[in-house]
């Protein structure tokens, strides 16, 4: 009887899965690992870029080129001294990059293509025939340039002259032509360049002329337009113009007069309220008096009752003079009746003039009012000058900026005037500072090809393969949804990864020998110590702590479609329970398409489950035992006709119970979650679930899936087993490498052949 191990029968810590709420969010796809993972692709493009390179290179015309140097001695160099005859004090003057440009100029090729080119016929590749085409022709494919003396960067006297032709016969022809005019043209045989291109700057330096006084002519109507005609003796203006102020000057008076008129505004705006509080006032002398120490207005009254001349305020005095005498005399007394007298004359006399007189008060506000009548006054003036200013200023404006042009211009035509001069002046020098020699340093040989250069056109293909190919890779990369690493597979699936079981070699001979034939993929039972069996004993172990070690444990396996391996996974896992002391029972919930029998190559299959929920026989005549110590078999028995009725119903239920009190574990092997609807009816039922995949394309989606599936009906999934994982890039979108020790081997012997 085997023992149980006390390794794995030792409690371990409960590591319970937790379920996502949602998937997280999906992380950006670099861009560079995609192109890398489809490096067939880029293989792919390189090849067709580098054949379509090649056959690029055959395609294009060769290009020949010969070369020849000329040495360049100035036959009477003319030798400046620093001093009176001292030579330790001199230079020589650069007469070599004149003959550069002189050699490279049309007037030098358009001899070459009139009168030399016919001497060097025939060409391979004839000319063309135009005078014109040829010079453009010997333009676009011939060059100068100046040799550096040895062991230094100085320009020396020695001139590289190189010319492209389609045959290298025709090379050294053309260069041939092009010296032979140059020498011409330095012997003087033909009409001299440096003559033609004097007559250029000449003509050059007459339009520059021209333009400077048609200009200045311009500028001085415009001128006489802005400011007008000015006698310069008598300073008189002779002819009226828009302005003699500057434009700025204009808008700084325009300026200047908004600011004044903006204060004037403002001290209107504190009058008009001034006047507003003094026609506010009462009629009363404290209440004017008030408004008058409001306004800070002093009064020029000294007495309490005024001046006695003014009528005003004698009645009031002669007012408090009576309401005084009339209690000591009473109102009969002849002195009472002469002041009432006399108060009413000069009532009379107050009423006759047309009111009381004029107080300070009235004065101050009859003092605003001319003040205001003189700010609207200074309002209307600074109005009309700042009108009057601004459209001055608009008719300035064109002027002055025709007036700014025109000197513009003047400059320009100064600086391109100088210019003119200066190479006026290095052409006259070159032309007149003496005879020059030409000596030939290597005569033009036969052309040797320089285009099409075969790496370079290599290169471009396979740049451009490359780029063909990443972009074909990148578009499988973005069309490809399946996992690419055992991180991708957690992120998506927010579940742990419980085992990567390799590829079952079922040709390599058994360890051990089935007395009843089982299946060769039972390698648990037939290899123990093979790399397959240790991965299954490593998805043993996961299982164990994610159940915290717990026994009488229903644990359902599936897969998200057929051909996964689910149910060689499935009895692989019974059997290694099996072997470390669990009493386990396999059960085929597979209605559809059962395997355990045929794994475990049961004879008797007429009793199985079916006929158990079915009621047509008991739970213990239907299970079976096999040659593997401590675990159980329930197949499928008769093939139902309503599987997913019979897993719904209530005995089923029963069954599981049944099974649960008499094993440690029973192990469901269920159909694929996304071809039937058995398996979502049986994951409620079950502690946990364990789904098994193959990396396929479709394993992504189709896990995804059928995680979605068992959650909508409050499935317990333990994880994910990557079933027939090997141990490089499957080439099916799992872009990584993974690699196990798949020869690792037992440290010790199983317990059911050693017995300890």
């Amino acid at each position: 009887m085997a023992l149980s191990n006390p390794l794995l029968d030792l409690p371990m810590p409960q590591a319970p899965v937790q379920m996502p709420a949602q998937a997280p969010a999906p992380e950006p796809p670099n861009l560079m690992l995609g192109v890398l993972r489809r490096w067939p692709w880029l293989v792919l493009g390189l090849s067709v870029g580098l054949v379509l390179g090649l056959l690029f290179h055959m395609q294009r015309t060769p290009i020949y080129q010969s070369s020849a140097q000329l040495m360049v001695v100035k036959s009477r160099p003319d030798l400046v001294a620093g001093g009176a005859g001292d030579a330790r004090v001199q230079y020589v003057e650069d007469y070599v990059g004149p003959q550069v440009i002189l050699l490279g100029s049309e007037a030098i090729l358009k001899v070459a293509a009139d009168k030399r080119l016919d001497e060097q016929k025939p060409f391979q590749v004839p000319p063309p025939e135009a005078s014109a085409d040829r010079v453009g022709y010997l333009k676009s494919r011939f060059t100068v340039s100046r040799e550096k003396e040895p062991g230094s960067n100085q320009p020396s006297n020695v001139l590289l002259l190189s010319f492209k032709s389609l045959h290298p016969a025709d090379s050294p022809k053309y260069l041939r032509a092009i010296i032979a005019a140059y020498k011409d043209e330095l012997s003087g045989v033909y009409e001299d360049a440096s003559t033609r291109q004097l007559k250029r700057l000449d003509e050059e330096i007459a339009r520059l002329t021209k333009s400077q006084t048609d200009v200045r002519v311009l500028l001085q109507e415009a001128e006489r337009k802005l400011r007008g005609v000015i006698d310069p003796a008598t300073g008189a203006v002779l002819v009226p113009g828009i302005s003699q102020e500057s434009p700025e000057r204009v808008q700084q008076r325009v300026s200047d007069n908004r600011a004044a008129l903006t204060t004037r505004e403002l001290e209107r705006i504190v009058i008009d309220n001034r006047l507003k509080q003094i026609r506010e006032a009462g009629k009363t002398r404290g209440e004017r008096l008030a408004t008058m120490a409001k306004l800070g207005i002093q009064s020029d009254r000294p007495f309490v009752f005024g001046e006695l001349k003014d009528p005003e305020s004698m009645l009031s005095h002669l007012k408090y003079k009576k309401g005084e005498l009339s209690v000591r005399l009473g109102p009969g007394h002849p002195d009472m009746i002469v002041l009432s007298s006399q108060i009413k004359l000069l009532e009379d006399e107050i009423v006759a003039r047309g009111g009381p007189a004029d107080d300070e008060l009235e004065r101050y506000r009859r003092k605003l009012e001319s003040e205001l009548s003189g700010i609207a006054a200074q309002v209307e003036v600074l109005t009309k000058k700042i009108d009057s200013d601004e459209e001055t200023a608009r008719l300035m404006a064109p002027q002055q900026q025709a007036i700014r042009t025109y000197e513009e211009t003047l400059r320009q035509n100064a600086i391109e005037l100088q210019a003119a001069m200066r190479d006026k002046e290095r052409v006259s020098g070159s032309r007149t500072s003496g005879g020059y020699e030409v000596r030939d340093v290597s005569k033009p040989a036969d052309g040797y090809q320089v285009a099409p250069v075969l790496t370079q056109s290599l290169l471009l293909g396979a740049v451009l393969g490359l780029l063909m190919g990443g972009g074909l890779g990148l578009r499988a990369e973005f069309a490809d949804r399946g996992f690419r690493s055992p991180d991708d597979i957690r992120r998506r699936l927010g579940l742990p990864i419980l085992a990567h079981i390799p590829v079952i070699r079922i040709t390599e001979p058994a360890e051990v020998q089935s007395t009843a034939g089982i299946d060769p993929t039972l390698v648990v039972f037939l290899r123990p110590k093979s790399g397959e069996a240790e991965a299954v004993r490593g998805l043993r172990t996961q299982l164990l702590f994610s159940l915290a070690n717990r026994n009488h444990q229903v644990i359902q396996v599936t897969s998200p479609m057929g051909g996964d391996g689910k149910s060689t996974t499935t009895a692989n896992l019974a059997i290694s329970l099996a072997r470390a002391g669990k009493r386990v029972v396999l059960v085929d919930c597979d209605f559809r398409k059962p395997r355990v029998h045929k794994l475990f190559a049961l004879k008797n299959v007429d009793v199985g489950l079916a006929s158990v929920v079915a009621d047509q026989a008991d739970l213990g005549d239907a299970i079976q035992p096999c040659e593997i110590e401590n675990l159980s078999l329930l197949p499928c028995g008769p093939r139902p006709a309503h599987p997913a009725e019979l897993l719904t119903s209530p005995r089923f239920q029963e069954v599981l119970v049944d099974l649960r009190a008499s094993y440690d574990f029973v192990l469901l092997d269920t159909p694929p979650v996304l071809a039937v609807s058995d398996p979502a009816a049986v994951a409620p039922r079950a502690d946990g679930v364990i789904i098994v995949f193959r990396m396929t394309p479709a394993a992504g989606p189709n896990t995804e899936r059928a995680k979605e599936e068992l959650v909508a009906v409050s499935a317990h999934i333990l994880g994910v087993v990557v079933n027939a994982s090997t141990e490089q890039n499957m080439g099916y979108g799992y872009g990584y490498t993974y690699k196990y020790d798949y020869q690792y081997s037992d440290s010790y012997t199983d317990q059911a052949k050693s017995g300890n």
